[in-house]
């Protein structure tokens, strides 16, 4: 992996964990996340980066996963450790 592959994973990351902190009562389908994250930027990321960057922030405790009730739907909701860690841009 390169240094610029790596940066842009990291950058994708802080970036989905401060839109789960701005909305943490919600829980953001990974399909709305992107298309946030996208607005405005000159380089897209893609549904699997934005999946990769919840399923990781997910193992640090930044994020928790909330299931749809009638079915296997997926979304991602921010814990308060990944609020906290938004807020002092840990």
């Amino acid at each position: 992996m390169t240094a610029e592959e790596q940066e842009r994973r990291e950058e994708c990351r802080a970036l989905v964990r401060s839109h789960l902190a701005a909305r943490q009562v919600l829980a953001c389908h990974p399909q709305d996340i992107r298309r946030r994250l996208n607005a405005g930027r000159e380089h897209d990321f893609t549904l699997a980066e934005v999946e990769a960057a919840a399923a990781f922030l997910v193992g640090l405790g930044h994020a928790e996963v909330v299931r749809a009730e009638l079915g296997a739907t997926i979304y991602y909701k921010a814990t308060s450790a990944g609020v906290l860690a938004a807020e002092r841009s840990l």
